[in-house]
């Protein structure tokens, strides 16, 4: 029949794809995989990834399980869910933003850093805080940061 081959959301990914992720979220932002112990990792369609529990209900069918947490397209995009819930444990590729900087991130718009502020940011995806609150993610390319802030979680803050 038609559609039996068609690849069902909320599978758990290959073990290739899976270890592909928690190596490149180890790596890049020092989140050990024992992170996500007890968590489950799922594929859906576009390539995303969710973070759900370890035992998936089969029926009936769940439209989506647990959280987006990365999304991929050739390589690993870190997503601001991943980043807020567990960005106070992340050791690497954090930037600390100071007061307007983190209002105009919030805003939706870029930032460019002065070069002495990201001498131990490697280029590529980033997280963002202010004081110790995990902000979200930005793309860090030449001395620019740019905003992956999704449309819907930004806002015009009078008061932080």
């Amino acid at each position: 029949m038609r559609g039996e081959h068609r690849r069902q959301g909320n599978e758990q990914p290959p073990q290739e794809t899976k270890g592909m992720v928690l190596d490149y979220l180890e790596e890049r932002f020092g989140l050990s995989p024992e992170t996500f112990k007890g968590f489950g990792l799922y594929m859906a369609s576009k390539g995303r990834i969710y973070l759900g529990p370890v035992r998936a209900i089969g029926s009936p069918r769940i439209v989506c399980l647990g959280i987006t947490i990365a999304r991929l397209s050739g390589t690993v995009k870190p997503s601001t869910n991943l980043i807020q819930l567990f960005g106070r444990q992340m050791s690497r590729n954090i930037i600390r933003l100071e007061k307007e900087e983190a209002m105009a991130y919030a805003r939706g718009d870029d930032l460019r850093l002065a070069p002495e502020r990201l001498d131990r940011i490697t280029p590529g995806y980033v997280a963002l805080n202010y004081l110790d609150v995990p902000l979200g993610c930005g793309m860090l390319k030449d001395g620019s940061i740019r905003n992956m802030l999704p449309k819907a979680k930004r806002l015009e803050l009078k008061f932080i």
